[in-house]
């Protein structure tokens, strides 16, 4: 086997059969599998899973975590590529898969990550969000380069490929709340490995979060780059001056796709998910503290 797909699952809803079904219409010189790992889900998912030939593992929903889940994956799988995409992705094309996948077969290239592209029907700040971060252009990331773009946001499990052998080396962190791809991506550099973002291998992705939940997911996302994620280089200047550039370009793209009306709403957003960040990170680093104190 060349190369395994592997989806986690929990009430991925009915679109998850439009994922399979583009899944297996993909036309590519490797033989694939395909495995899902599905965490308790209630409705039509695992039916739907059993009108493909996937190979199918539940576990419980209480043990379902975003780095350890994946490790399982990996491990139940037999191909010497594995490729992570989410329930709420979509291939744009049929050569989604080749294209995800030829660039491991250069040496040295410990991950490839594709492109993201937004769902027409989320909220303006949202979609900017991904045309920022996911460029149409090609990047190769490695840990002695000078400069980073905007922060190697686009390195995602999302829409990833990662060979084998490098996983077996670092696997995914069972202690990161969450962006176990990042903290994996970070230590891969580390160790001399170079990671690829491929445009090319686009996926339909995106959230519509509310104020209150996008909030919420970047507390998660401070707390995870406390225990580790925190190490990936990054692009060269102050965050302040980053954060002014994201609000410049946001407004034009506004401005350009006619919903400068969107405004005051985006800078709400925004601020939420940095706020929320800081939070995350400072309530991670009250928990150290006091973790210290009990061992002491």
């Amino acid at each position: 086997m060349d190369v395994s797909i592997i989806i986690l699952t929990k009430n991925a809803g009915d679109s998850f059969r439009q994922l399979l079904d583009r899944v297996y219409s993909q036309k590519s010189d490797s033989q694939f599998e395909v495995l899902v790992v599905d965490s308790g889900s209630k409705d039509n998912t695992l039916k739907i899973a059993k009108d493909f030939p996937v190979t199918i593992t539940e576990i419980k929903s209480s043990e379902f975590h975003h780095g350890r889940t994946r490790n399982l994956g990996a491990e139940l799988a037999q191909g010497s590529i594995l490729v992570y995409i989410t329930q709420d992705a979509l291939p744009l094309k049929n050569d989604w898969l080749q294209k995800l996948t030829h660039s491991l077969k250069g040496k040295g290239v410990a991950m490839v990550c594709g492109r993201q592209i937004p769902w027409e029907t989320v909220k303006p700040p949202e979609k900017f969000f991904y045309v920022y971060n996911f460029p149409p252009f090609r990047i190769e990331v490695n840990s002695g380069a000078s400069d980073y773009y905007h922060d190697n946001v686009f390195i995602s499990n999302v829409n990833s490929a990662i060979r084998r052998e490098v996983w077996k080396q670092l696997r995914f962190s069972n202690k990161v709340l969450m962006a176990e791809d990042k903290e994996f991506a970070k230590r891969a550099l580390l160790d001399g490995w170079s990671i690829i973002y491929e445009p090319e291998a686009a996926v339909y992705h995106a959230h519509d979060f509310t104020i209150r939940e996008v909030f919420r997911r970047y507390v998660d996302y401070g707390i995870s780059a406390r225990q580790g994620y925190s190490g990936l280089p990054r692009s060269r200047g102050w965050l302040i001056k980053k954060l002014l550039c994201y609000s410049i370009e946001e407004t034009k793209y506004l401005k350009a796709t006619g919903n400068l009306k969107w405004l005051p709403f985006c800078l709400i957003y925004d601020m939420s998910r940095y706020l929320g960040t800081i939070v995350g990170q400072a309530r991670s680093l009250v928990r150290t503290e006091k973790n210290e104190e009990l061992a002491l």
